[in-house]
């Protein structure tokens, strides 16, 4: 039996937004991948200091936005989980709940890639997973062939691995800036997202 192909894309998810589902589905058909789980951070450390709407919100709508694919699904590991958000440690608490054979690919944008070597234990984490690279505004045109050389024993193991995907040219911060200017963010936030945003009254101004 072959080992399972997982998936993960972590993130404030704050709003979660078409771009993400895309790039989501772009990797798990690229990538022959059985899931990808979806991890919202609970306290990300990278953003610390910043105002982040509550993780509760936050994990609620990715639950919205992923529903009825049956390729998605959410894990809400580090929300429950007190404190900052590392990926390393998300990462071990998934390896012992998996197969030890199963394969993971984090998914990032390349736009992150210049960042990488600041998260805690880098290395640690390209011996736990594979990091599945997306293209993304914004990203070095040769941020895999520079991340090789900060971690030749990672690119010799091939735990860089470059997926073609579709850019998407609008972020979370500038869906915020649309929300709380009462703008219309149809077609980029999926309407059961928006329906809960509305509900909620999230991202207004002033708040």
């Amino acid at each position: 039996m072959a080992a399972p192909r997982i998936g993960i894309l972590g993130g404030t998810f704050d709003p979660p937004h078409l771009g993400h589902l895309l790039i989501a589905e772009t990797a798990r058909v690229a990538l022959a991948l059985e899931t990808v789980l979806f991890l919202p951070a609970g306290e990300p450390w990278l953003k610390s200091g910043q105002r982040v709407t509550p993780a509760g919100h936050r994990l609620r709508m990715v639950q919205l936005a992923v529903a009825g694919n049956p390729g998605f699904r959410v894990c809400d590991c580090e929300v429950r989980r007190r404190g900052p958000t590392y990926t390393v440690a998300t990462l071990r608490q998934l390896r012992a709940k998996f197969p030890p054979a199963a394969d993971f690919y984090f998914i990032v944008g390349s736009d992150v890639l210049a960042q990488f070597h600041r998260w805690q234990e880098p290395e640690r984490i390209l011996e736990l997973c594979r990091l599945a690279v997306i293209e993304r505004p914004g990203g070095p045109p040769d941020g895999i062939a520079a991340l090789a050389e900060l971690f030749p024993p990672a690119a010799a193991a091939g735990a860089l691995v470059s997926v073609p995907g579709p850019r998407v040219d609008f972020s979370a911060s500038e869906l915020r800036r649309i929300l709380a200017a009462g703008q219309s963010a149809r077609y980029r936030i999926p309407d059961a997202v928006m329906d809960y945003i509305k509900e909620h009254k999230l991202y207004l101004e002033g708040q």
